[in-house]
C-alpha cells in the first residue's frame, strides 16, 4: 500500500530522467483508476478466498492463497529490500515443501514420489531407493537444516541426517524451479558430517 501523493511524486521525479512519455501526471492518474477498477477487486477476491481457506471448518487442505501487502510509503530501497525478504521465505517455503516431498518418498519407500522430485533418478536406477538414500522405507532424521538461493530458480538445502547404520551425514541437495513441475532435486552430494 502506498499514498497516491507518493506515488505521483515518485512519477514525476522518474520523469526527469526517464525518457518515457507516459511519466506525467495525467497518464500516472490514469494508470491509478485502472488500478483501482481493475486490480484491486482482484485482490479483494483473493482476499476473501485467504479467508475461506484459513477458516477451520473448510477443511481445506492444499496450499492456501496468500495476500501479503508491502509498505510502498517506505523508501525505494526499504521497498525492494521488503520484497525481496517477502518473496525469498515464499521461496523458501517452496523449497523446503519439495524437500519434504522428497522426504517422505525416502521413508515411506515410494519410487514413484521420489522420482517426481528428482531428476537425476532414471528408470535405468531401477527400484532400488535403498541404494540410492541408504535407509529408504526408514524415518528420515534431519537435523542443522539451512537453505541457500543461487538464483532466484536454484536453491541448496544442507542438513544433517542419520542413515540407517547409524552414521551421520551431512547432505547437500540442489534444487531448481522446474516451471510447472515446481522445485526439483537436480543434483545430491554426501560426505561425514563435522558436527557428529
Amino acid at each position: 500500500t502506498c499514498p497516491l501523493t507518493i506515488l505521483e511524486e515518485r512519477i514525476l521525479a522518474r520523469a526527469a530522467t526517464s525518457g518515457r512519455s507516459d511519466d506525467n501526471l495525467k497518464s500516472a492518474q490514469k494508470r491509478f483508476r485502472t488500478f483501482e477498477q481493475e486490480t484491486v477487486p482482484v485482490v479483494d477476491t483473493l482476499r476473501r478466498v485467504q479467508e475461506l481457506q484459513m477458516a477451520v471448518e473448510t477443511g481445506y487442505q492444499g496450499m492456501p492463497c496468500q495476500v501479503l501487502d508491502l509498505k510502498g510509503d517506505q523508501t525505494i530501497e526499504e521497498v525492494w529490500s521488503d520484497t525481496q525478504q517477502t518473496m525469498n521465505s515464499i521461496l523458501a517455503n517452496d523449497v523446503w515443501t519439495a524437500n519434504a516431498k522428497l522426504v517422505q518418498a525416502i521413508e515411506t519407500d515410494d519410487i514413484h514420489l521420489y522420482r517426481e522430485v528428482c531428476t537425476y533418478f532414471g528408470e535405468d536406477d531401477g527400484d532400488n531407493l535403498k541404494t540410492m538414500e541408504g535407509g529408504a522405507g526408514q524415518p528420515v532424521s534431519i537435523s542443522n537444516a539451512s537453505l541457500k538461493f543461487e538464483t532466484g530458480t536454484k536453491a541448496i538445502t544442507s542438513y544433517d541426517r542419520i542413515l540407517e547404520d547409524g552414521q551421520t551425514v551431512r547432505e547437500s541437495r540442489v534444487w531448481s524451479y522446474e516451471g510447472s513441475q515446481g522445485w526439483v532435486n537436480v543434483h545430491f552430494s554426501r560426505m561425514p558430517s563435522l558436527s557428529s
